[in-house]
């Protein structure tokens, strides 16, 4: 008797506690949303690659007069500001120049150097004197953000405001309570430079005036995937 009534009251102890703990288990809610923005900002970088070409009776003439024209542009480059840092060599090439028979009648060569320029307002100044010194431009020029952290900051401030207006109005309209982020997931920064195009034919012939250069606004974006928990 004793036996059977201890046994009953260990049976009601386990029901008892099996219950509570199925009682005491809530459903989970999560609200997942994704966020992003873009934010225009003033360039403060350009970049240019000036090229000399130029032809000789042999190799070394081509090569040795080709020098001379990037020298006189290396300096001109350089007195508009720009440290020797900033101007680096890109390619040096020297090419047989030969007739429909195949037969060399002379050779060419080219060099050129890739500029970078921290002051966009000058681009215009940069590209007369340049190729008025004897350059080409064969790129560019090229407008971008030196240092895109704080823009990019704020394009990342943007897309989190814009996810959690997302999820605000889902939670209001399912009869939920918004709580607070459960997880926030940073997607990928992207820049996008402005390139602009010159027709080398028109510089060539240009004025000693500063080319006409409108610098306009790079746009830095930004994109967030955050998961709010709801009740």
């Amino acid at each position: 008797m004793k036996r059977s009534t201890l046994a009953l009251a260990v049976v009601a102890v386990f029901m008892l506690g099996l219950a509570t703990a199925c009682g005491s288990k809530s459903t989970s809610r999560t609200i997942t949303v994704s966020g992003d923005a873009t934010v225009k900002a003033k360039p403060n970088l350009v970049n240019l690659t000036f090229t000399t070409n130029t032809t000789g009776s042999s190799a070394a003439r081509a090569l040795a007069a080709n020098s001379k024209a990037m020298a006189r542009v290396i300096a001109v480059i350089k007195q508009q500001g720009v440290a020797p840092r900033d101007i680096q060599t890109q390619q040096v090439s020297v090419n047989p120049i030969t007739n429909s028979n195949g037969t060399t009648t002379g050779y060419s060569a080219s060099n050129s150097v890739s500029v970078n320029l921290h002051d966009a307002s000058k681009t215009g100044i940069l590209i007369t004197r340049a190729t008025g010194a004897g350059s080409v431009i064969t790129s560019g020029p090229t407008f971008s953000q030196e240092n895109t952290d704080l823009t990019y900051q704020q394009a990342l401030g943007k897309a989190l405001d814009q996810a959690r207006g997302k999820a605000a109005a889902m939670a209001k309209n399912s009869g939920l309570h918004l709580g607070k982020p459960a997880s926030i997931k940073e997607g990928a920064e992207n820049i996008v430079p402005i390139f602009r195009a010159f027709d080398q034919a028109a510089v060539g012939k240009a004025s000693p005036a500063p080319v006409p250069v409108q610098p306009g606004r790079v746009e830095v974006s930004a994109s967030v995937t955050v998961v709010y928990s709801a009740s």
